[in-house]
């Protein structure tokens, strides 16, 4: 296998094992190290991230994150490319999703190839919080949010 193979075969790997919170690497390079998190404050867990109706969180605002925000957007319905300001930098991204009503967010950032989508309910405020290593810098970076019809969303990220 070459190392452009085993790259590209970890970077997958890494993206797929997001929504399984657990943390990941290659020996080839760039490909992203990620962990999954209960809520918009940092600690590890293994556990799925989805917490549903964490005290205060809402759709009509950003959430909260403990990081220098690059990236916010509330009341968000549909889809949305969100311009992380300053790019991405060498470090930890984390991003913080709110969402309610029937159906599901999906959230990307293709310049590190990273993708989770959360399960929202009509009845209450559903929150995930993820972060990734990121090991280049991406200039022009972006998050970009899709939520099906009837689901309203807040997402924020930071560094």
């Amino acid at each position: 296998m070459t190392i452009i193979t085993r790259t590209a075969t970890a970077a997958a790997i890494c993206a797929a094992v997001l929504l399984t919170g657990t943390a990941c690497t290659s020996d080839g390079g760039d490909a992203p190290e990620t962990s999954a998190q209960k809520s918009a404050t940092p600690s590890v867990t293994a556990e799925p991230a989805a917490v549903e109706s964490l005290d205060g969180e809402t759709v009509t605002e950003a959430p909260k994150i403990e990081r220098r925000t690059i990236a916010s957007f509330a009341n968000g319905q549909l889809g949305r490319a969100i311009p992380l300001k300053g790019g991405l930098h060498k470090g930890t991204l984390g991003i913080a999703l709110n969402c309610k009503g029937k159906g599901t967010v999906k959230v990307e950032v293709p310049a590190v190839g990273v993708t989770f989508s959360q399960p929202c309910t009509d009845v209450k405020v559903t929150s995930i919080y993820n972060e990734v290593k990121v090991r280049t810098v991406y200039p022009d970076a972006y998050v970009q949010v899709t939520g099906t019809s009837g689901v309203r969303w807040s997402v924020s990220a930071g560094q």
